[in-house]
């Protein structure tokens, strides 16, 4: 026992610069925070603006205006100059090691690169577009999103909505709830009955899931006469186009009876699916991926925004479908442990 030698850590050189993957409100909050912290930090965005989702929301369940913070926050990382912004940028290739990392961008034509000491993987999710229930051969069948953009347009007329839950979600393909779904359904419920107190509302779901205090927005919601109707795998509702209009068939599994609503717009509550990227950003990164396509932490409760690869985290919906308050929470504390 007298022969043996401690193990030393060594010492390395590390730069002090940050990369963060993800030009949406997770990724530019953790930019911001990292630069609030004193370093500079390289911010990396694939589309040819920042905002990513939060762009196409134009209200929540509550008084905050989702544009006025979207606007706010993009004025503070241009005009931060520790933040550099690459817009219309790809990762060719990232190689190297916590506190040495070298990446290689895209952008403009022209290739640049990159040393920093820390990666944050902010890379969102994208909308699932449905195949079922008809949508994309009637134009009054519409996703969440789309009803939203109609409201926020005053673009909406209707007498009779029927909303239909877990569209692509919570089956065999993809078993996971989209977690955001019945918070937006009953959001654009609130709204419709907001803009127009005559229209009727059926929200056909598995499961209402507004978790949290969200339950309060969903008693508002049956207050003000939205009517919330269940159903099953064995029983999915049934779209059909009959001499010009649409019509729903369901079937309550309280009265153990089938019945028919004639609505002037079908709206489907689509299922949230991994970023088409994440799979490259992985093999780029050597990081794990769910078998859903979501990028996969080191340890659910112990290192929630870490990978097993070191220098490397992870923040938003890259991780997971999740609440807006939500990304900006794991954002800031991805922030906090690189």
């Amino acid at each position: 026992a007298r022969l043996l030698r401690p193990l030393k850590n060594p010492l390395i050189d590390v730069t002090p610069v940050g990369l963060v993957i993800g030009g949406g409100l997770s990724g530019m909050t953790a930019a911001l925070e990292l630069a609030k912290q004193g370093f500079e930090v390289h911010l990396v965005e694939k589309e040819k603006e920042l905002g990513g989702h939060l762009r196409h929301i134009r209200y929540l369940l509550g008084s905050e205006d989702p544009q006025d913070r979207l606007k706010s926050i993009i004025k503070e990382v241009t005009e931060n100059d520790k933040i550099h912004v690459y817009l219309n940028a790809e990762i060719a290739n990232i190689e190297g090691y916590i506190g040495n990392f070298k990446t290689t961008l895209k952008h403009n034509g022209e290739q640049k690169e990159i040393k920093h000491g820390v990666v944050i993987v902010a890379t969102g999710a994208v909308e699932y577009e449905p195949t079922e229930y008809m949508y994309g051969k009637d134009q009054r069948i519409l996703t969440q999103h789309q009803l939203e953009e109609k409201l926020s347009k005053g673009e909406f007329n209707a007498k009779t909505v029927t909303m239909i839950q877990c569209v692509g979600a919570r089956n065999e393909e993809r078993p996971n709830c989209a977690r955001i779904c019945c918070a937006s359904a009953v959001k654009n419920a609130l709204k419709i009955k907001e803009l127009s107190t005559e229209t009727d509302v059926y929200i056909l779901y598995k499961d209402v899931r507004t978790y949290g205090l969200l339950e309060d927005h969903y008693r508002e919601a049956a207050s003000k006469g939205v009517i919330f109707i269940r159903y099953d795998d064995e029983n999915k509702p049934k779209v059909s186009l009959e001499d010009g209009n649409l019509k729903v068939a369901a079937t309550d599994p309280v009265l153990n009876s089938e019945f028919q609503i004639q609505p002037d717009l079908i709206v489907l509550s689509a299922a949230t699916i991994p970023n088409p990227d994440n799979k490259q950003i992985a093999q780029l990164l050597k990081v794990p991926l769910t078998k859903d396509g979501f990028f996969l932490e080191a340890h659910m409760k112990l290192r929630p925004v870490d990978f097993a690869t070191d220098g490397v985290f992870l923040c938003g919906m890259a991780h997971s479908p999740k609440l807006i308050d939500e990304s900006i929470s794991q954002a800031c504390g991805a922030a906090a442990r690189a």
